[in-house]
């Protein structure tokens, strides 16, 4: 195949997987965004320095870049330096700590030369940004692969017959929760990680919502604020590492009204004490808490305070990764409770996969052999186990004519009275010799 019958999309694809993994490609699709912003303010740079804190000469600007990279004049790569320069010299705190965190070792010609590739082909960035998930192995984390479908399902099931106006997110990784909102009117948002951190700022940068958006760098168990909110997207860090938090003198207190040690549990009922009376949350747990004993106290509350509205077993591809969502909702209107655990059978790539939780979930339907509502007495009946597997019902009947079925009852038994019949006749001539 010839390399212009190449989608695009797959000569993006294979470009990003060519470049040194050691670099972070965000921080360039940020530039691209910026340079393409600047054109927008031509009229008035003013505004536009006092939105972002500095301001492109001419010959910075990647429109510029790219067009000396198609002439072969080399001195776009000096070009470049001098924009990265700018954007490292920001009055905009943000964008001066993004820029000041590029290591220029690794900045070589060729590699330089691979970014721009991709840019010749599109400058888009909220189309490229996707792409820094999908890179090698090695650079990605395990858990990327199943986040972003995730991320996508998480927005559009807290904008089901609810609108998301105080939003927020306490592990929220590059932000994509937010950015897959189409409509709200704030957002909090806190990371613990420095690279999703940073990227968390340009995925906001990028798609102008910075205005609506705070974010902090830092990590915690319970969030000690009062703040309450109307919707809370929450894929957590498990915290298995943060055992010994929870048994410190210091902090006894401090959890003791969560009737727990399990950060876990601690974690997700702090998160619903910030839901406020209308307040819809999605996030993740441990597959523990549906049916071990030391969650039972934690299922009984969810159940006889008609918080959990939906339990999704989410199966991620990964043996060991298949995680279980939950959807808590303050307002509910019925009892029951809705399951939904995946058929392998049925069921392929994961935006098909979400795209069945989204129709179970808004239609609040029973799919045969993929969902089922269930009554809280039945749960009751049960000891309050929330397992899907312990509600749907994913096994093959067959229904076949009952005299059928005696009929090759009789022939299985005729086969088998045969059968042992030439075995004894084997037997015998055995014995003989």
């Amino acid at each position: 195949m010839k390399d212009k019958q190449i989608p695009a999309t797959f000569k993006i694809r294979r470009l990003f997987r060519e470049i040194d993994e050691k670099i972070d490609i965000v921080p360039f699709i940020t530039f691209a965004f910026l340079s393409e912003k600047q054109k927008e303010y031509s009229d008035n740079l003013s505004q536009f320095h006092e939105r972002y804190g500095f301001t492109f000469r001419e010959y910075e600007l990647l429109e510029s870049i790219l067009e000396k990279q198609r002439n072969e004049d080399e001195t776009y790569l000096s070009d470049l330096k001098s924009s990265l320069n700018a954007l490292k010299n920001s009055q905009n705190n943000y964008i001066k700590e993004i820029y000041a965190r590029i290591p220029e070792n690794l900045l070589n010609d060729r590699e330089i030369g691979k970014i721009l590739d991709i840019f010749q082909i599109s400058i888009d960035a909220k189309k490229l940004y996707p792409y820094t998930r999908y890179r090698v192995p090695a650079y990605v984390k395990e858990y990327d692969y199943y986040e972003f479908p995730l991320m996508k399902l998480f927005s559009r099931m807290v904008s089901t017959n609810h609108t998301p106006k105080k939003v927020y997110d306490p592990s929220c990784r590059d932000a994509q929760n937010i950015v897959e909102l189409e409509n709200f009117e704030e957002a909090v948002l806190c990371e613990r990680d420095m690279d999703e951190y940073y990227h968390a700022i340009q995925n906001i940068l990028i798609h102008e919502l910075e205005n609506k958006v705070t974010i902090s760098h830092k990590e915690f168990l319970i969030d000690e604020t009062n703040q309450s909110y109307d919707t809370i997207i929450s894929i957590p860090y498990l915290y298995g590492r943060q055992l010994k938090l929870v048994d410190e003198s210091d902090k006894t207190e401090k959890y003791a009204k969560y009737n727990t040690k399990n950060p876990n549990y601690i974690h997700l009922l702090n998160l619903i004490e910030h839901l406020d009376d209308e307040g819809l949350m999605v996030t993740t747990t441990t597959q523990d808490l549906l049916v071990k004993r030391d969650a039972y106290d934690i299922r009984k509350y969810l159940i006889e305070n008609n918080l959990l509205d939906m339990v999704i077993d989410y199966d991620t591809g990964y043996r060991s990764r298949d995680i279980t969502i939950l959807v808590i909702n303050n307002h509910r209107k019925t009892e029951d409770i809705l399951f939904f655990k995946r058929s392998r059978n049925r069921l392929g790539m994961p935006s098909r996969y979400n795209l069945e939780i989204l129709k179970s979930f808004n239609n609040r339907e029973a799919i045969p052999k993929v969902s089922d509502i269930i009554s809280k007495e039945e749960i009751i009946k049960n000891d309050y186990n929330l397992n899907p597997k312990r509600y749907v019902y994913q096994l093959e009947y067959e229904s076949k004519d009952v005299k059928i079925v005696i009929k090759e009852q009789e022939e299985y038994t005729s086969k088998i009275r045969q059968l042992d019949e030439e075995i004894d006749g084997l037997l015998k001539e055995l014995r003989k010799g």
